[in-house]
């Protein structure tokens, strides 16, 4: 069916705050460094409640990627100052490796390395990451780069039965289906990006995950924690479903559809269904953190990212109910998300009384706005990439 006009009206509202009000907001004061080179030290970690500059003493190798994203994306979408902004967090980001295909977790704010553990949510966005910035710039080096991230993952954090460590050294605690869902978001772009082959055997690989281990076929949802051997562990931590991390799976699945032309789409319905069903305030259209196993009630709270995920799943569903419901998603992602903030910035959290719980403006959801807001294009009929550069052969690429 076709995009109904609320749809519409709500997009060119957003579209309008992105380009007039963030983009340019965290291109500037959101970037780091001199005077003469305001983004020499990339993206601050996040921004104070009234918009300026919190200095943490740290930055994450993960939103610096994020960032990286974002304005690859402003640049794909015709933001005139993008493609810069880009190239800076890019070479700001090489301080973080320690190897080929080995990089830090945290850096200092001039580019030290502060934190050396390999951690894989980070190295699954700086694939992303990288596998995007290749694409505007027809670079081969960064995707090069991408490419030894995913073989040292492979060759130093793989698990005997599937899977990859967390970290390495590795941490305590259970392993976990997010940062593998990440990286088959940097596989899916990667391949994208290259057409080749070879980068279509690791999302093979990590859709192959989801369907044996990561996806529970009998009651229809999405496991976040596991014991080594991918088993659900007792307690709390088996019993937590993420509506978001669905939302975000269901966008995956129907980009390895659309891509591979591959077959989960069974899936992804019935985690839509579970999410309609126990995670969606039914006079807001607010989208709750958690809920359990069998969709039992774990509270209101709410957080910016699992709305945008909504947009970019709900978005897929081409059905009036749907669409109601992504009217009102975008709605409360403008009025209030986006309200009552500094202009270009955000509020990330709300209670159960749908009151502000944050002390700072995270850095880290642009990622998810951005992504959410391309979704969106993508139903209205754009953006428009360019084709595969000639220069991603894989003669090309060995060369470097």
């Amino acid at each position: 069916m076709p995009v109904p006009p609320s749809v519409k009206n709500l997009y060119q509202v957003f579209s309008s705050w992105l380009f007039d009000q963030a983009f340019p907001l965290w291109g500037s004061i959101g970037c780091d460094g001199t005077e003469k080179h305001p983004s020499c030290w990339g993206a601050h970690e996040q921004l104070t409640l009234d918009g300026k500059p919190d200095l943490t003493g740290y930055k994450r190798m993960r939103v610096q990627a994020r960032q990286l994203y974002a304005f690859t994306q402003a640049s794909f979408m015709g933001w005139s100052k993008g493609n810069a902004i880009a190239e800076s967090i890019y070479h700001f980001m090489q301080n973080g490796q320690q190897g080929e295909g080995w990089w830090a977790r945290r850096l200092t704010r001039e580019g030290k390395i502060l934190d050396p553990t390999a951690d894989l949510y980070d190295l699954a966005f700086i694939i992303f990451s990288f596998a995007w910035y290749g694409r505007l710039t027809g670079d081969p080096k960064p995707i090069h780069q991408a490419r030894q991230t995913i073989r040292w993952i492979q060759q130093y954090m793989a698990f005997p039965k599937g899977g990859f460590k967390n970290t390495l050294p590795l941490e305590k605690g259970y392993r976990q289906q997010n940062p593998h869902m990440h990286l088959l978001e940097a596989a899916l772009a990667l391949y994208e990006t290259t057409g080749s082959e070879q980068d279509l055997v690791f999302v093979q690989q990590l859709i192959a995950l989801f369907k044996n281990y990561f996806f529970d076929l009998q009651r229809g949802n999405l496991g976040e924690y596991f014991t080594e051997n991918w088993q659900s562990p007792p307690g709390k931590a088996g019993d937590e479903i993420e509506p978001g991390h669905q939302y975000e799976w269901i966008w995956l699945l129907a980009e390895y559809n659309r891509l591979v032309g591959g077959h989960a789409m069974s899936e992804a319905i019935r985690m839509y269904e579970f999410n309609r069903r126990f995670a969606v305030d039914k006079i807001t259209g607010l989208v709750f953190n958690k809920v359990k196993r069998d969709g039992s009630f774990m509270g209101k709270s709410v957080r910016l990212w699992v709305q945008t995920e909504a947009i970019r799943a709900t978005s897929l569903m081409d059905d009036e109910k749907s669409y109601n419901h992504l009217a009102q998603i975008i709605y409360n992602l403008l009025y209030r998300f986006f309200a009552l903030c500094p202009s270009g910035t955000w509020r990330d959290q709300f209670n159960d009384r749908l009151q502000f719980c944050d002390n700072k403006i995270p850095t880290s959801s642009f990622y998810h706005i951005v992504s959410g807001f391309v979704q969106l294009g993508r139903v209205m009929g754009y953006p428009r990439y360019p084709q595969v550069s000639p220069q991603f052969t894989e003669s090309n690429l060995s060369k470097i």
